[in-house]
């Protein structure tokens, strides 16, 4: 949330037109942003949870699912949630030129539909059953469905909540699955249910849920065309809360070639590893995460230096 907010105020994160992908956590910012809201207003949120697991002397292991849903409906009206689909209507013209120009060369090109970027804000989360699939869903039906979602990728199986995974009776077909949908087209085939979790398995361990749009088949494409999502993303920036070294992140976003495609929490002898993942398991104090949301800020500032030198130099 803390790096989001500079990113913001620099201006190189435009709440309605950057195209967003979060898992875990990140979907939580992923919503927070997405629907329009001030990243402070997610800070506040997380905050709230944590304070009710204090007062009600609960662990945050096995409770977090209900306190993140109850939150959400706090703080997500029905003018957030409007702020977020209207975001479609600016990439669907995006895609629109791009298809009208394409297919003035190619007469055969594929221009289905539902294989359109939805509100460009994707919300990751694995399914396990009954089929092993990577979703990245864009588009949502309610408030309750975009909700719903969240929670699918924030379900980190027996902590979220006391059980392995979520059991989705909903059939969604709003998902992109390797660039198409979770849909069979057979309407009268028997739904069973899915069982999802955490968007953290969605992806390989060494990106910590964090999607590269060029190449992990996250936005959505014609077939024998890359008009409708892929050519729409020039690079990605992945922001984790974890070290990137931890889980070698600098060597997939090639941090080493001084490409700045990563921002990583920074650690120091007053905030170690240790620190990060006990507030990342245990409920926290006002303070604490107020202060982690300040160096996500510091940390986003040192992202929007280097990428101002690498512009103009100094």
């Amino acid at each position: 949330m803390g790096v989001a907010s500079c990113l913001q105020e620099r201006q190189f994160l435009d709440p309605e037109r950057s195209i967003l992908g979060g898992s875990s956590a990140g979907a939580i910012v992923v919503a927070t942003i997405g629907c329009g809201l001030n990243p402070v207003v997610g800070l506040e949120g997380t905050i709230a949870i944590s304070d009710i697991c204090l007062d009600r002397g609960m662990t945050a292991r096995g409770n977090l699912l209900p306190l993140l849903n109850q939150q959400m409906e706090s703080l997500i009206d029905d003018e957030n949630f409007n702020f977020l689909q209207q975001r479609q209507l600016h990439f669907n013209q995006q895609q629109q030129e791009r298809i009208d120009m394409e297919t003035e060369t190619n007469k055969e090109m594929d221009t289905d539909d539902t294989r359109r970027i939805g509100t460009g804000a994707y919300l990751a989360y694995k399914e396990i059953f009954p089929q092993r699939k990577s979703h990245f869903q864009d588009k949502f039906d309610s408030k309750e469905d975009l909700f719903r979602v969240v929670g699918y990728s924030c379900m980190f199986p027996f902590f979220t909540t006391n059980f392995p995974f979520i059991i989705d009776t909903t059939n969604n077909n709003n998902s992109n699955n390797n660039n198409g949908s979770s849909s069979d087209g057979n309407s009268n085939r028997l739904q069973l249910p899915r069982f999802v979790m955490d968007g953290y398995f969605a992806l390989p361990r060494e990106q910590f849920g964090c999607p590269i749009f060029e190449q992990d088949n996250v936005l959505p494409t014609n077939n024998g065309s890359s008009s409708t999502g892929q050519n729409l993303v020039d690079r990605t920036v992945a922001i984790t809360c974890i070290p990137q070294e931890i889980f070698g992140m600098e060597d997939v976003f090639n941090t080493n070639n001084n490409n700045n495609n990563l921002i990583s929490i920074s650690t120091d002898d007053d905030f170690t590893i240790s620190d990060i993942f006990r507030i990342a398991t245990m409920p926290s104090s006002r303070k604490e995460l107020t202060d982690l949301y300040e160096r996500g800020y510091r940390d986003g500032e040192q992202w929007c230096h280097r990428e101002e030198k690498k512009k103009y130099g100094s």
